[in-house]
C-alpha cells in the first residue's frame, strides 16, 4: 500500500517513535527505587550531591558577570576621574589679559607647549610646585 492508493489505503494509526509516545522498551532501573525521596541522602554521596547542586548556580557566572563588569567600569572610570586633579574651568581676567594670546591662540600654535603651560600654573594654583622633578629644570621640555 501506498499513501496514494486509492484502493489499499493506509489504516491505522502512524508510526510514531516510543520517545514521542513513551514507554521503555528494555527497562535496567526500578522506578519504584529510584524515584523514592525516602533516605535520599544515604543513597547520592556528598560529592555527587555538591556536583548536582553546583551545576546548577553555573548560569549565575554570567548573571554575576552582567553586574560585576558595568559596576567595575565605572569605578575604574570615578577612580581615575579623583585621583586627577580638577580642571580649571573659570581663570580671573587679570590673569587671563597678563598673556592673552598664549591662552587664546596658545592651544592652536603648539598644544603640547600649551598642555605644559597649563600644568605649571596648575602646579602654583594647587600648591605642589618644586615637588615634581619633572617641572624642574631642563628635562627634556620646550
Amino acid at each position: 500500500y501506498t499513501i496514494y492508493s486509492l484502493k489499499n489505503p493506509i489504516v491505522g494509526p502512524l508510526f510514531r517513535p516510543p520517545w514521542v509516545v513513551g514507554g521503555i522498551y528494555n527497562p535496567t532501573i526500578d522506578p519504584e527505587k529510584h524515584f523514592n525521596t525516602q533516605d535520599r541522602f544515604q543513597t547520592v554521596s556528598f560529592a555527587e550531591y555538591a556536583k548536582c547542586y553546583f551545576y546548577n548556580l553555573l548560569p549565575a557566572r554570567a548573571i554575576c558577570l552582567m553586574a560585576i563588569i558595568p559596576i567595575s567600569c565605572v569605578l575604574m572610570i570615578v577612580t581615575m576621574e579623583m585621583r586627577r586633579e580638577p580642571m580649571e574651568i573659570w581663570m580671573d581676567r587679570e590673569e587671563y589679559y597678563k598673556d592673552f594670546n598664549s591662552y587664546y591662540y596658545g592651544v592652536y600654535f603648539d598644544h603640547h607647549h600649551f598642555s605644559h603651560q597649563l600644568c605649571h600654573r596648575r602646579a602654583h594654583k594647587w600648591g605642589y610646585a618644586g615637588q615634581d622633578i619633572m617641572f624642574e629644570g631642563d628635562h627634556g621640555h620646550h
